[in-house]
C-alpha cells in the first residue's frame, strides 16, 4: 500500500498532517509547571545570564517565520580540520612530530620567539607536506603587520564576546589599510585567522562561534567588499600540564563538540610540553571520532533551527555589533 502505513488496524496517510490533532504546547503550559516547582518564586529565577548582560530564559519559543535565522553556511572548511599548537619548541622533538602525523594530523602551529626560529624552518623542511602557521608574537598595532603574511588575530582579552570584539576592530584598521590597493583587500581577506580558547559553556560556546561568523560577513558588506573570501575561524583547547587527568579528557570532549557545532573551521589542540603522561593520542582521537563517526561533520550547521540556540546567537550577533558601531 504505496505513500501509507497500517497503524492499530487504521489506515493513515503519510502525506497528512497527523500531528495536528496533538494540543501544541506553548509558553504558558511550561509557566505553569516552572510556577508548581519553584514554590512562589518568580519564573525569572530561572533565567541565566552571558557575559553580565545578555538574558536568556530557559525556554524559547518560536518567533515569527521571516525572523527565523538560516543556517549559516558561509565558512572557509566544510568540515572542522585539527591541528597541533606548540608553545615550546625547545623541547619539541621529531618523535612527538611524527606520533601526531601516524594519527593522521599534519596541522601545527608553531609559537617562535627569535631563539626557536632555526628549529622552526627546520621543521618545516623535514616535513614539507604538513601545513605550518608560524606566530611570532601577539601584535595588536595594524603598523605591525606584514598584509602579505597569514594574518593570525588572537585577543588577549578573558570575556569571548570581548576577544571577539578586539579581533574585529583589528581587523577592520587591517582592511583600511589593504584597501589602497583591491589585489592586497582580497589577499588579506583569504589569509586572516581569527583564533580564541574554547568557552566552557557548552551552548555559550556554539553561540559565540555562529555569531562571529555572522557579525564578520555584515561588516565586509558594510565595507562594501563583494564575493569575498571566508576567513579561518580557529578555536584553541590549551592542555594544561599539571591539570591533565581522565577528567581533562571529559571537559576536551565537550569543548571540542561545542566548537564544531559553533561552526569552527579549525581547532588547536595546544601544548605547552608533551610528556609520556600526557596520553596526547587520546585527545587527537577525540576529534576523530566526532569526523569520522559521529555524522557531525556531515552537516553544516546541524543545530541551526533550535529556538534557543538562534535566539542567544541572535543576541550576542546585535552586542558586538552595537559595540564595533559605538
Amino acid at each position: 500500500m504505496e505513500g501509507k502505513v497500517i497503524y492499530k488496524n487504521k489506515t493513515m496517510d503519510q502525506s497528512s498532517h497527523f500531528f495536528v490533532k496533538f494540543p501544541k504546547p506553548d509558553t504558558s503550559d511550561w509557566v505553569r509547571v516552572a510556577e508548581k516547582e519553584l514554590n512562589g518564586k518568580p519564573v525569572e529565577n530561572l533565567n541565566y545570564t552571558y557575559n553580565d548582560e545578555i538574558i536568556m530564559p530557559p525556554m524559547v519559543f518560536s518567533g515569527k517565520e521571516d525572523n527565523k535565522m538560516r543556517p549559516i553556511v558561509w565558512r572557509k572548511n566544510n568540515q572542522c580540520q585539527r591541528g597541533i599548537s606548540f608553545n615550546n619548541l625547545e623541547t619539541l622533538t621529531t618523535i612527538t612530530i611524527e606520533s601526531f602525523i601516524s594519527i593522521g594530523i599534519n596541522n601545527f602551529k608553531l609559537n617562535v620567539r627569535e631563539e626557536t626560529k632555526t628549529k622552526a624552518d627546520e621543521l618545516k623542511k623535514l616535513y614539507p607536506s604538513c601545513h605550518w602557521l608560524e606566530v611570532h608574537q601577539v601584535v595588536r598595532n595594524p603598523s605591525d603587520f606584514f598584509l602579505s603574511d597569514k594574518t593570525y588575530l588572537k585577543s588577549i582579552e578573558e570575556e569571548p564576546i570581548n576577544q571577539i570584539l578586539d579581533n574585529f576592530q583589528l581587523a577592520i584598521k587591517l582592511i583600511q589599510r589593504a584597501m589602497k590597493s583591491e589585489k592586497h583587500t582580497y589577499e588579506f581577506l583569504e589569509n586572516i585567522y581569527f583564533s580564541r580558547d574554547i568557552n566552557a559553556n557548552y551552548l555559550y560556546e556554539i553561540s559565540l562561534g555562529r555569531a562571529q561568523r555572522i557579525v564578520w560577513r555584515n561588516i565586509l558588506k558594510a565595507l562594501e567588499i563583494d564575493n569575498p573570501a571566508p576567513p579561518l575561524f580557529i578555536s584553541t583547547l590549551p592542555i594544561l600540564r599539571n591539570g591533565y587527568n581522565d577528567h581533562f579528557l571529559v571537559e576536551a570532549t565537550v569543548k571540542t563538540l561545542s566548537a564544531i557545532l559553533g561552526g569552527t573551521d579549525l581547532i588547536y589542540l595546544d601544548f605547552d610540553e608533551i610528556n609520556e603522561e600526557m596520553r596526547s593520542e587520546n585527545l587527537a582521537h577525540i576529534h576523530n571520532i566526532f569526523k569520522m563517526e559521529s555524522g557531525i561533520g556531515e552537516t553544516i550547521d546541524p543545530i541551526a533551527g533550535s529556538f534557543y540556540l538562534d535566539e542567544l546567537t541572535n543576541k550576542i550577533a546585535q552586542q558586538i555589533w552595537k559595540e564595533l558601531k559605538s
